[in-house]
């Protein structure tokens, strides 16, 4: 079935578009050119561009939350028929920033941590957790609730949801190692970049699917 809920995937990702750009492009776009502009300023002296990396890494850390959010709420409210505007999506985004940045850091952490142990077992930790970030916002439940819950529901999909995110996540990079090999750091190259950044919403769309169908069994 990874395929087919993978080809489901695709076809929300092209039906819906226009509102995932509208909801993850301003804040991608923010980071990108900002990144770029780091990257361009070689009159800076070092500190001064670490410090720029490092507030810019804050940055992103404190925007992702926000489109995360709102992306899956976006997403729930197209299953349940009610479509929600890109602003009430951004809105209700907004209500779980906490706690789903909460449940991103210690999700991190669990994974470099499993990384940090021969790669393996990180990869093992991301897929098992896979479905923190769903059960945080929609369920309203806490960081370390969400972890556990997702270690627990996502045992029997643990090959679904490996080969999916695989699959996803090689056609990307390849995708992004042609524009770097063709167009460098320029400014094409960023602007394409950023919109390979922007499709890495597919691995939240096939996540999302692979978790509803879960809950649906259940």
């Amino acid at each position: 079935m990874t395929f087919e809920y993978l080809r489901q995937s695709f076809f929300f990702f092209k039906q819906h578009l226009l509102t995932l750009a509208a909801i993850q492009l301003p804040f991608l776009a923010l980071i990108g050119l900002l990144s770029f502009f780091l990257q361009g300023d070689l009159t800076s002296s070092e500190d001064v561009a670490s410090s720029g990396f490092l507030l810019l890494g804050l940055l992103q850390l404190a925007l992702l939350p926000l489109y995360w959010g709102a992306t899956i709420f976006y997403m729930q409210s197209v299953l349940d028929g009610k479509p929600l505007s890109v602003m009430s999506a951004i809105s209700l985004g907004m209500s779980s920033w906490g706690r789903l940045l909460l449940t991103y850091i210690l999700n991190g952490f669990a994974v470099l941590l499993g990384l940090i142990m021969l790669v393996i077992p990180g990869v093992y930790v991301g897929v098992r957790l896979a479905f923190a970030d769903y059960v945080c916002v929609l369920e309203g439940k806490s960081a370390t609730q969400s972890l556990k819950q997702s270690w627990s529901q996502t045992q029997p999909y643990f090959w679904m949801l490996l080969q999916g995110f695989v699959i996803i996540f090689l056609c990307l990079l390849l995708i992004e190692m042609l524009i770097q090999q063709i167009f460098g750091s320029t400014l094409p190259g960023t602007l394409l970049s950023l919109l390979v950044d922007f499709c890495g919403v597919m691995l939240t769309v096939f996540g999302f699917r692979v978790f509803s169908v879960m809950r649906e069994e259940q």
